[in-house]
């Protein structure tokens, strides 16, 4: 069905913003583990308080210098977005000595598959996502 943006309503746009409340989804095989990793999209919100807890903020000559954790980033990305394994099962915590879904994740994955995963995240989120313009 093709939509012609253009003609689109106040009240056609309005209902579908009301209706974006579903996040899309992907499942991604993790093929050296042979586990299939259900995972969905973040909202702005959510990638933003990630980055932020993510970000190491140093004063260096009265100067704020950020560094964003990269592996703390992807792997908070994952814990968010994973619907299915539950990386925060009681089993994986007990065999990893870990006190948290994202300390499970980095001892069970390896840094590619961490920055894969944490990609997939990201495009399920919207990034790297191009926008048509309408023309007017």
């Amino acid at each position: 069905m093709s939509i012609d943006y253009e003609t689109m309503t106040e009240e056609q746009m309005l209902q579908r913003l009301l209706d974006a409340d579903t996040l899309p989804e992907r499942t991604v095989l993790l093929e050296r583990l042979g586990v299939p990793v259900k995972l969905r999209g973040l909202t702005g919100k959510q990638v933003f308080s990630i980055r932020e807890r993510s970000t190491e903020r140093k004063e260096k000559r009265g100067q704020t210098i950020e560094r964003l954790d990269e592996e703390l980033f992807n792997v908070s990305l994952i814990a968010a977005a994973t619907t299915s394994p539950s990386w925060g099962a009681s089993q994986l915590l007990a065999k990893f000595g870990a006190s948290s879904a994202e300390e499970v994740i980095k001892r069970i994955l390896l840094a590619g598959e961490l920055s894969a995963l944490g990609d997939v995240v990201l495009d399920l989120s919207g990034f790297n996502t191009e926008l048509a313009d309408v023309k007017n």
